[in-house]
């Protein structure tokens, strides 16, 4: 089991990392588009817009991998027992 999760969180790590760059990337893209606009309103009207799709792309990458890492934690470490109890056990009595 340990080796599964080890995997699973190699895996979420390196696609956070290829969201992270191309996201970067893109934001870059978006801001050069901008800045060269040279006032064309359609042309900062795309940079901006690619700006601010890039940034809810990293964001969601983020709030995407909080949910892998909530899921993980509670499937390999539970908070709950969920054991059973063997019934020829006899339960200990408080003595006062």
């Amino acid at each position: 089991m340990e080796q599964l999760t080890q995997t699973i969180s190699n895996l979420v790590g390196i696609m956070l990392g290829l969201v992270g760059v191309v996201g970067v990337a893109y934001f870059i893209f978006g801001a050069y588009q901008y800045l060269t606009a040279s006032g064309a309103p359609s042309q900062m009207e795309r940079g901006k817009s690619a700006m601010m799709t890039a940034v809810a792309g990293i964001v969601l990458a983020m709030v995407a991998f909080g949910i892998v890492d909530v899921v993980m934690n509670a499937v390999v470490d539970p908070a709950v027992d969920i054991s059973v109890p063997d019934p020829a056990t006899p339960t200990p009595t408080p003595t006062s």
